[in-house]
């Protein structure tokens, strides 16, 4: 992991390289996800996200597909080859972009602070237990 804060802008994209993304300023949170939607959404026991203004995220190259999964968001992925790319989140202060840190050219870029949503860990996924958990979204990580 890089030490400090991070360098922006970051940058980032789908597998097979026909989406791609950049973040121009800091994020409010870096955490772990382990809601059943992010499970069901990315295959995955947990997500690392990071998330920050909408404002601050830009899409870079080709057309992402959207998915409204539930009142609160869109969930956004290649449609050529499927990487969960993105949350663009309906905030009632503002709307918020979160970004798969795996999807980052650098992933060492950022690292999770918390683990969200915890009530719904799968059981025998082994998780960094000095980190915070909360059994909501918890409080922003700030980097």
């Amino acid at each position: 992991m890089t030490e400090g804060a991070p360098s922006f802008p970051l940058e980032g994209g789908c597998l097979c390289g026909a989406v791609r993304y950049r973040i121009d300023g800091p994020v409010a949170s870096v955490d772990y996800c382990h809601c059943r939607m992010c499970q069901k959404g990315t295959g995955n026991p947990a997500v690392a996200w990071a998330t920050g203004p909408f404002e601050n995220f830009h899409w870079t190259q080709g057309e992402p597909r959207g998915f409204r999964s539930s009142p609160i968001g869109r969930r956004w992925f290649c449609a050529d080859c499927g990487s969960p790319l993105a949350f663009e989140g309906f905030e009632p202060e503002g709307k918020t972009m979160g970004i798969t840190l795996a999807t980052l050219d650098d992933p060492t870029a950022l690292r999770p602070r918390q683990h969200a949503w915890i009530g719904t860990r799968i059981p025998w996924h082994a998780i960094d237990e000095s980190l915070p958990q909360y059994e909501d979204e918890g409080p922003a990580s700030g980097v």
